[in-house]
């Protein structure tokens, strides 16, 4: 039997080995189309080929891997000696980045090699038109956000951002700023008359030593146009307090949070019922621990929590999720900011399934 097989492995790699080149000729084996946009999709890339040999030539298979599909051949179709043609092969596959199709392409030629084919390009993201760029539309104006995001800023600090627009109507259109706005948000806009299709900026100074919150914020601020009409923008930060320039001797007197434990898994409950948690926090400090807000992941979270904890007591945080509008794994937060200078945030972490 093992004879048998060597036997039969020697002889197809001697038939492959003295195969002949098809007499189905094609100009070109291999095309690399360099860079195309991720929009241009979808590709079609022809291989033009003529029939060097001196009898009929059927292409019987045209063998296309992911997202290639072949056309303009059939198998039944008889090439003639001296005839041309070409394939076209269709390719979609839309992802970024480098690609290199092959193809295998089976004639009715007897001892002859099957035809490789292979073609490649780049693809790259799409170039950003105005639209793009610029999708919320506000009046006449087209904005490229409507929301300013300062991230995690010190409870004293200042923070700087901008925004920008483009005039999208056909007239001079006149923006200005608005009494209703904030005090702790400064409103800069750097020209007021913006022409037709011309771009427009408002920088926007968030003063969070004014602001005096704490935790997640979300603030509105007002633009006027020359119609007396308000619009919106939206401002959100993350204020946290610094306790950079607290002395040593004050920090060991510093309160100090305490859990002991700040997940609670709820395993499994049926949808509408409430699923209810208690954690328990302690001021293991000198002094006393002031919980400054609490943040929710959800709306369907309510929290009782204590303001205030004298040193060496505890107190219950109590938690109580809703889960009419929940379904499946769940995984929802409460995060609690304090005066603790090595715990400022605790996160408390509510998960199980809802069915």
């Amino acid at each position: 039997m093992k004879k048998l097989f060597l036997l039969f492995t020697i002889i197809s790699i001697t038939n492959y080995c003295f195969s002949q080149e098809s007499k189905l000729f094609f100009k070109s084996k291999s095309q690399y189309l360099g860079q195309i946009e991720e929009n241009a999709f979808p590709i079609k890339v022809s291989f033009s080929y003529i029939n060097k040999g001196k009898s009929n030539i059927c292409i019987k298979s045209v063998i296309c891997y992911e997202d290639v599909t072949a056309s303009n051949w059939d198998k039944n179709q008889q090439i003639a000696p001296g005839k041309q043609g070409n394939i076209i092969f269709t390719y979609n596959g839309k992802r970024l980045g480098a690609f290199n199709q092959k193809i295998q392409i089976i004639t009715n030629e007897a001892n002859t090699k099957e035809i490789k084919l292979n073609f490649g390009a780049e693809v790259i993201p799409r170039q950003l038109t105005i639209s793009d760029k610029y999708s919320i539309k506000i009046g006449d104006l087209l904005f490229e956000k409507n929301t300013i995001n300062f991230g995690d800023i010190k409870s004293n600090q200042k923070k700087t951002d901008s925004l920008f627009f483009i005039n999208n109507s056909g007239k001079t259109v006149t923006i200005e700023n608005s009494e209703l706005n904030p005090p702790f948000a400064k409103v800069i806009i750097v020209s007021n008359d913006i022409a037709p299709k011309a771009k427009g900026k408002i920088i926007v100074i968030y003063d969070a030593t004014i602001r005096g919150a704490f935790g997640k914020t979300k603030d509105t601020i007002y633009i006027k146009t020359g119609e007396e009409e308000n619009f919106q923008l939206y401002l959100s930060s993350d204020i946290y307090e610094d306790f950079s320039k607290v002395k040593p001797e004050k920090l060991k007197l510093a309160p100090k949070a305490y859990l002991i434990n700040t997940n609670y898994d709820f395993k499994f409950v049926k949808r509408g019922n409430s699923v209810k948690a208690v954690f328990n926090i302690k001021n293991k400090g000198k002094t006393q621990l002031l919980i400054r807000k609490v943040d929710k992941s959800s709306d369907c979270i309510s929290v009782n929590y204590p303001e205030k904890i004298r040193f060496d007591r505890d107190s219950p945080i109590e938690i109580t999720m809703d889960t009419r509008q929940l379904k499946g794994t769940i995984h929802e937060t409460v995060t609690i900011i304090t005066n603790d200078p090595e715990n400022p945030r605790i996160v408390l972490h509510l998960m199980g399934i809802v069915d």
